[in-house]
């Protein structure tokens, strides 16, 4: 899960600059990693019929759902498959990992940066110009990777307002072109037998927290305990206490998240944001969070660990946010533990990789006629309309068999 560091501002903005060339050079790299670390053995596609509407020369804005660190890859995979050259954004610090190598063959393969934390116009104009070209773009409208493959989280309306924006300049300049959104759904399943590999790596995980095995327990329980027993902890830690007697999972967790953003943005923003989203929340502080660290003294020790100490505080609410509380309890799947252990091993030991191969089914939901939308609304208002109906869109898709 994304961790900023406010050590500094994005210093450029890196634009894409799609190479066939060096799409051809990276691709059996691109290959090995999506075979053989993300381990997916193959990917179906759905839905291709509902993409019948859409006109080669226009936009296509594709939002899929953000459940694990593969995903681009397989829709870039897909892409492939349909003969177009994708855009996606992506953070701006990838771009400057391993010497900027790694930003280098991104821009190549048609990546552009983006500021996570804040309002990135230099992103969002790119986007426009990209969709108002006819290009294909995909962006991840949960912002987030949570690691929940069967439950979608708040999605972000700065997706639509990019695609209601560029469909308006095209309005404006009379095209006949169109701007659409595809509701996406991208599915993981195992086809391995891994529950031996899941129980191994659960051991592992009670070891480190000096708990007793659960050897002979059925593998669901001893996860839900291992939840527990990290929660209690940061209870104590937060609160000075646990609410072990006070509710259940699900309201345990939103009370230590309410406790942690309410103290920060009442100290820091001066104000309750409690109507909003915890993603919205999250990002609120974030943003104000960096851009004080930015601009206050490195020589003033206590004010920037005070921001580095505010800010493990938002990380450590976005972490309980992706622990709804009763996703496994509710439906105790292969899937669903597998996540949920991974999800451990990233927040405990620091890194986590799928236990076997995986299959995955993307899924196209029926396009989104930006023009059709902006007939009655406004592209600002558009926004939020055409989010509920990409949320509604792709949680249908979810359901589906």
């Amino acid at each position: 899960m994304w961790n900023p560091d406010f050590a500094s501002a994005m210093p450029e903005f890196y634009p894409p600059k799609p190479s066939g060339f060096w799409s051809a050079v990276i691709e059996p790299i691109r290959k090995y990693y999506l075979r053989h670390v993300y381990k997916i053995a193959s990917i179906d596609v759905k839905n291709r019929e509902n993409l019948a509407v859409i006109s080669p020369e226009d936009g296509v804005l594709v939002a899929p759902n953000h459940s694990h660190d593969s995903d681009p890859h397989v829709m870039l995979d897909v892409a492939r498959q349909f003969g177009r050259q994708p855009y996606a954004m992506a953070a701006w610090q990838i771009f400057q990992m391993h010497g900027g190598i790694d930003g280098f063959f991104l821009q190549r393969m048609g990546a552009y940066s983006v500021d996570r934390e804040g309002c990135d116009r230099r992103s969002m104009k790119q986007t426009i110009e990209l969709l108002t070209s006819g290009k294909s773009v995909i962006v991840f409208p949960e912002g987030e990777v949570y690691r929940l493959n069967e439950r979608l989280t708040p999605l972000r309306e700065g997706v639509a307002f990019m695609a209601a924006s560029a469909q308006r300049d095209l309005d404006k300049d009379k095209a006949e072109r169109k701007v659409w959104i595809v509701p996406t759904c991208i599915r993981y399943r195992y086809v391995d037998p891994i529950l031996p590999l899941l129980e191994e790596a659960m051991t592992g995980l009670e070891q480190r927290m000096m708990l007793s095995p659960g050897a002979g327990k059925p593998l669901a329980d001893r996860i839900v305990r291992f939840g527990e027993v990290l929660l209690t902890i940061k209870e104590k830690e937060t609160l000075g206490h646990s609410r072990e007697s006070d509710g259940d999972m699900p309201s345990r967790i939103k009370h230590l998240i309410q406790h942690l953003l309410g103290t920060l943005e009442e100290k820091y923003l001066h104000k309750l944001m409690d109507d909003e989203s915890v993603p919205v929340r999250v990002k609120t502080l974030r943003r104000h969070l960096i851009e004080t660290g930015i601009a206050q003294p490195k020589t003033d020790a206590a004010a920037n660990r005070a921001i580095t100490d505010a800010l493990a505080q938002v990380q450590l609410a976005l972490q309980l946010f992706s622990y709804p509380g009763d996703y496994l309890s509710s439906n105790p799947t292969l899937e669903r533990m597998a996540e949920t252990i991974e999800k451990y091993e990233e927040d405990v030991l620091g890194v986590a990789w799928p236990k076997g191969r995986r299959k995955a089914t993307v899924m196209f939901g029926q396009p989104i006629d930006v023009k059709a939308q902006l007939t009655t609304s406004r592209a600002r208002a558009a926004a939020g309309e055409l989010t509920e109906k990409m949320e509604h869109e792709i949680q249908s898709l979810m359901k589906s068999p």
